[in-house]
């Protein structure tokens, strides 16, 4: 008797074991890149918020900025977010190098500021703000979307980067 119970526990527990596993390892994609932003690169293009007559110059420094930061080893993925003098950099650094945190901040810090004086960098390596930011690269996609939504949405990443 107590030998059939087993059995029948052993059975019901790796028939549960087979469920989770099969449930665990299917995938959803729904053209959204913000859910997988941690584990994959999602290599966003640099935005600017404000589109004034220089926009062509600007999108340059953008980029010029995103391909700066990119160069470092210890970084595989940037997004650079410019909302007239200030420029958001929020990066995701390779793993075995999140040690070294401060030292990397500091040296992209330091590089942005020598190479553009003018502008003042926000640099984070926060994935919270990271991921807000492509949302907030998502919601500038849509058509037609208030340029004082998206001024206020950059805010808010400022002040939760303050935090």
């Amino acid at each position: 008797m107590f030998r059939k119970r087993r059995i029948l526990y052993v059975s019901w527990m790796s028939l549960a074991v087979i469920m989770l596993l099969l449930t665990g390892c299917s995938s959803k994609d729904d053209g959204k890149t913000e859910g997988l932003a941690l584990i994959k690169r999602t290599n966003p293009e640099p935005m600017d918020i404000i589109h004034g007559e220089d926009e062509e110059d600007e999108k340059g420094l953008i980029t010029k900025v995103k391909e700066m930061v990119s160069d470092e080893d210890e970084i595989y993925d940037v997004i650079v977010v410019k909302n007239g003098k200030k420029i958001l950099v929020a990066y995701k650094v390779k793993h075995l190098q999140r040690f070294h945190m401060k030292k990397i901040d500091k040296n992209v810090t330091k590089k942005l500021e020598d190479k553009y004086p003018k502008y003042k960098f926000i640099i984070s390596s926060d994935y919270k703000i990271f991921l807000e930011s492509v949302r907030l690269d998502e919601l500038l996609k849509e058509k037609d979307v208030p340029e004082k939504k998206a001024k206020k949405k950059f805010k808010e990443i400022v002040e939760l980067h303050k935090e």
